[in-house]
């Protein structure tokens, strides 16, 4: 009965449905591949020749252009690499806010009054509390303890004398006080005058006797 069946031709209908069949499902695996390829390179770079590359090999190769594009593509996502430099730039801004002492680059806590490695003073303790301050504040946050001025600069100060230019004259000495300087003693002798020769007598005129 099967060879009166096979010889009759009736094995051809269930053949072409089933390659029929094979053939859909083959197709649906290279559209599904095409569609996976492409959600998966477009979350891995946002370059337009590396996506249209990836989907020509599955194109042309279906599942070993698969194969071959799992082997070629990028290693890391785009939110693997953001995710990475959000984690990078947090571990630089923690570093960049911790404190450094600015004599030997060590690091310190922002409670240190001197640094514990070079001696280096920091801060000005509080007078009142005793709590480390800056030195911008005007008073001391924790104890409202106003920090004392500092005292004005003197203002007798030696005035800066000006650079003389080539081929003008020097200038002036800066006056000095006088009588301010102390008094040598004086090494020059006295010496009299010499007396006066005497006046000659007056000659006789030509009428005496």
């Amino acid at each position: 009965m099967l060879l009166a069946f096979w010889d009759d031709g009736g094995w051809q209908a269930p053949l072409t449905a089933a390659i029929i069949g094979l053939i859909a499902y083959a197709l649906v695996l290279w559209v599904a591949a095409l569609v996976w390829t492409y959600r998966d390179i477009a979350s891995r770079t946002r370059d337009t020749f590396t996506q249209t590359m990836s989907l020509i090999i599955v194109l042309v190769f279906n599942l070993p252009g698969l194969l071959l594009y799992l082997i070629l593509r990028p290693k890391e996502t785009l939110a693997d690499t953001f995710d990475r430099q959000l984690e990078a730039e947090a571990l630089l801004h923690e570093i960049q806010k911790q404190a450094t002492c600015p004599s030997c680059r060590r690091k310190i806590d922002a409670d240190f009054v001197s640094c514990p490695f070079c001696r280096t003073p920091l801060r000005q303790p509080c007078e009142a509390c005793g709590k480390p301050l800056s030195a911008s504040w005007v008073l001391c946050p924790f104890c409202a303890h106003e920090r004392p001025m500092p005292q004005a600069a003197d203002d007798r100060t030696t005035p800066i004398r000006p650079r003389a230019m080539a081929g003008s004259p020097a200038p002036d000495p800066a006056p000095t006080d006088i009588a301010a300087r102390p008094k040598r003693a004086s090494t020059a002798t006295y010496t009299p005058p010499a007396p006066k020769a005497a006046a000659p007598a007056d000659a006789p005129t030509d009428g005496g006797s």
